[in-house]
């Protein structure tokens, strides 16, 4: 009966205050909502996104036409050309005021280099100026891309010169000249060859905001125990002999709810909200039973840390602040900001002590790489061992007040 009372306590309690818990709803929607858009052609085959390119072209000749032409086909790169005779200088200030990361200059003699009527070695037929904002990563593909193309124009033009001699051999010229198809096959990895799905900005999208979110739940748990402690309620529980399991009980099973709420609500966003703005829909995966352990793992887990917040912060605002912050940390380390791929080794090797990147890697699990329960049960067990481990924290921190 004590618990039941303690458990009808909390449920009225997150009613009041109502405004705290539809933060945890708003926030991952909007984030879901944003960055499922705004990425959303970086996942795609058939994206639209390009990298805009200033270009000058001061070539009189028909190859850098060509050469313009087969960057564009690759629907990396845009092209805005500017006239032909505009002085570097302009075309520097242009790119800067025009807020464009690369300019593209083709010199003069770019057809006679490419069609080696001038031999020389060192000749840079193109100067490339690039915004300090943009990083090493984007500048290689630009680079590469321009780098073979241009080794592709010359190649052809050679086979041009000697297209007596091929004929003579019964060679065939169109074939040499021919675009040569990747030879990289490209395989998606999935738990144990199950049926493969492309992966999509949603997917990623979902699960790395909905972790973040479930962790925010510290607000409305530290707001209602700084507010019990401070008018006397838990010391009125204790005088009804209400022990600390029971209360810490009292207060996790109805947030446990929310956040499972949270959870569906999300995913109900990233399968039907999404695609009516154009995106792609989410797709939850075969295994209802691994979606659901790892779900209650992660907020077994946030729940745990908010009680430990709370428990030791004197004021909501420093429970808060507190719980904002590390919140953050773990967010940053565990890859839901910054992807872990791009992270230096060492950092790659920290990301795995935050609970954020055990509760992400779990529901990819489930949304990208169609696992099951066996197969998030390692993060689901770290995520349930840290999380005990900070209940006992509060258990501890609990017994040394002397309101409970």
């Amino acid at each position: 009966m004590k618990l039941l009372y303690t458990l009808k306590k909390e449920f009225l309690l997150i009613t009041r205050d109502i405004h705290a818990v539809t933060v945890l709803f708003i926030m991952p929607a909007v984030f879901i909502m944003i960055m499922s858009l705004a990425m959303r052609d970086l996942f795609e085959l058939n994206n639209t996104v390009h990298i805009d390119v200033l270009a000058v072209n001061r070539d009189a000749g028909k190859k850098s036409g060509e050469f313009l032409k087969a960057i564009e086909e690759l629907r990396t790169f845009k092209f805005h050309l500017l006239e032909k005779d505009v002085a570097t200088e302009k075309v520097k200030e242009q790119m800067l005021s025009r807020d464009y990361k690369f300019a593209l200059v083709i010199g003069e003699n770019f057809s006679a280099i490419v069609e080696d009527i001038e031999k020389e070695e060192d000749q840079k037929p193109l100067a490339l100026f690039v915004n300090p904002a943009v990083n090493l990563q984007t500048q290689m593909i630009l680079t590469n891309a321009l780098d073979g193309r241009l080794a592709k124009l010359r190649k052809d033009a050679f086979i041009d010169r000697i297209g007596e001699v091929l004929a003579a051999a019964g060679i065939d010229e169109k074939k040499l000249k021919a675009a040569e198809e990747s030879r990289v096959e490209v395989q998606y990895v999935y738990k144990e060859a199950r049926a493969a799905k492309v992966p999509s900005a949603v997917q990623q999208s979902v699960p790395a905001w909905l972790v973040f979110s479930m962790f925010f739940i510290v607000i409305p748990i530290s707001n209602t125990f700084i507010s019990e402690r401070g008018q006397g309620t838990l010391m009125r529980l204790k005088s009804m002999n209400v022990s600390r399991v029971a209360l810490i009980i009292g207060k996790m099973v109805p947030y446990l709810f929310v956040n499972a709420i949270q959870v569906i609500l999300m995913i109900a966003i990233g399968v039907y909200a999404v695609p009516l703005l154009g995106g792609t829909p989410l797709t939850v995966g075969d295994s209802l039973g691994g979606l659901a352990l790892i779900a209650a793992s992660v907020s077994f887990s946030a729940i745990s840390v908010a009680l430990l917040i709370a428990s030791l912060a004197r004021t909501t605002e420093q429970a808060t602040t507190i719980g904002g912050v590390l919140n953050i940390i773990f967010g940053a380390l565990g890859g839901i900001m910054v992807p872990k791929f791009v992270m230096p080794g060492f950092m790659q090797e920290i990301a795995h002590l935050s609970p954020m990147s055990w509760g992400l890697e779990g529901f990819l699990d489930i949304f990208l790489r169609n696992g099951n329960v066996s197969d998030v049960l390692p993060e689901s067990l770290s995520l349930l061992i840290f999380g005990t481990a900070m209940l006992i924290c509060t258990m501890i921190a609990l017994k040394k007040q002397r309101e409970v």
